[in-house]
């Protein structure tokens, strides 16, 4: 924190112990409904496998937030590392559907931990004069590691076998682990706080704007995880793995210029730029033949749909007092849980009647929506 700083050993190592949980956590992602199927698991079954995980994550993490308003950080965030490897150690060996669901529900628990943990330790590292830089940075490990994990986690499989999917996973959250005993979080201050009460907990009110608009943002996020490489198969774009590389360049390169225009003008002006880029994004893609679209669809969507997420994160956290950082993080997080899951099914009854194309058009509208409500706000805090 000397000299606000924000590249010091324990960030750096918070940052990479985050990107290996996410990496870890979203490469199987694509896989596990599929190896449900091989158990002869019904389809609403298959349907529970994301809806399970998501319920876990968002139970938790009002408790999360709350114990983090005066507990050590570090160790929550080990415990939960150690027990995502656990959890993915257990998929091969279970061939009965509801266990493999009860497991899924236990995953999302330990994921809704660790996620907050290692978030609100970064927040207590960056200083809060470079929040938005930091934060920006520090996003750059859940968008970049979100995107890639996918088509590594794909690829894996179908070139090795799901047990060796298994044990990448397993090393990653293994190496999660071993980076966080390089970090250093600052104890938090002793301070009165209320008695926990869950529904008070489950949703941060300070911070329900920004946690709103991640709702809103994440249908753009879905329709690429879940469409993309079937879409590529129609169109005959042999080349779709440029979109997950570039979008992931372009989202890592541009923060240091993201994270400054934040802490320099605020959420408004940034925010509205980025959505009107994610709308651009998905809009030529659902029009993409070639590569050249491709490539142009992915460079919008890595300046949009990344600097967003990191634009609304930062926000959440400076609407609440530092002692909430946990809580809000925690909302930012379960929005983000809430609005994936909701739109994976809507999306996927939505294949069943329109084309992809035409779902990618569909949904770029919500970041559309999320302009015209920043815009709004922004109106509202210039009159008071």
């Amino acid at each position: 924190m000397n000299n606000q700083k924000i590249f010091n050993q324990s960030f750096i190592f918070v940052f990479i112990s985050n990107f290996f949980v996410f990496i870890g956590f979203e490469m199987l992602l694509p896989i596990l409904p599929a190896y449900l199927i091989s158990l002869n698991a019904l389809s609403i079954q298959v349907g529970l496998v994301t809806t399970l995980f998501t319920i876990g994550a968002i139970l938790i993490r009002p408790l999360v937030g709350y114990y983090l308003i005066d507990n050590q950080r570090k160790n929550l965030a080990i415990g939960a590392s150690v027990v995502l490897m656990i959890i993915t150690l257990i998929y091969p060996f279970l061939n009965i559907v509801w266990l493999f669901l009860l497991l899924r529900f236990i995953h999302g628990i330990a994921w809704g931990v660790s996620t907050t943990a290692n978030s609100t330790i970064a927040v207590d590292l960056i200083p809060k004069t470079r929040l938005g830089e930091g934060m920006g940075y520090f996003s750059i490990s859940t968008t970049v590691g979100a995107i890639i994990a996918q088509s590594l986690g794909i690829f894996i499989y179908d070139t090795f076998s799901f047990d060796v999917l298994i044990w990448s996973s397993v090393i990653l959250s293994l190496s999660a682990v071993i980076a966080l005993q390089f970090v250093h979080s600052p104890a938090p201050v002793k301070r009165e706080k209320q008695p926990f009460r869950f529904l008070d907990m489950i949703f941060e009110k300070e911070a329900w704007f920004p946690a709103l608009l991640a709702v809103f943002t994440t249908p753009g996020f879905g329709a690429i995880i879940t469409f993309l490489v079937l879409f590529g198969k129609q169109k005959d774009l042999e080349h779709i793995f440029l979109f997950f590389l570039i979008n992931a360049t372009v989202s890592t390169i541009i923060r240091p210029f993201t994270g400054k225009w934040y802490d320099n003008k605020g959420p408004w002006s940034i925010i509205i730029v980025s959505a009107m880029l994610g709308f651009l994004s998905l809009i030529i893609l659902s029009y993409a033949t070639n590569d050249l679209l491709l490539i142009i669809s992915a460079i919008l969507f890595g300046a949009g749909y990344g600097t967003i997420m990191a634009c609304l994160q930062t926000w959440a956290v400076q609407k609440v007092s530092e002692e909430k950082s946990g809580a809000a993080n925690a909302t930012f997080y379960s929005s983000f849980d809430v609005g994936v899951g909701v739109s994976a099914f809507v999306l996927s009854v939505l294949a069943e009647w329109v084309s992809i194309e035409m779902i990618f058009r569909m949904v770029s509208l919500s970041f559309i929506v999320v302009a015209v409500l920043v815009y709004k706000d922004y109106l509202n805090e210039k009159k008071r």
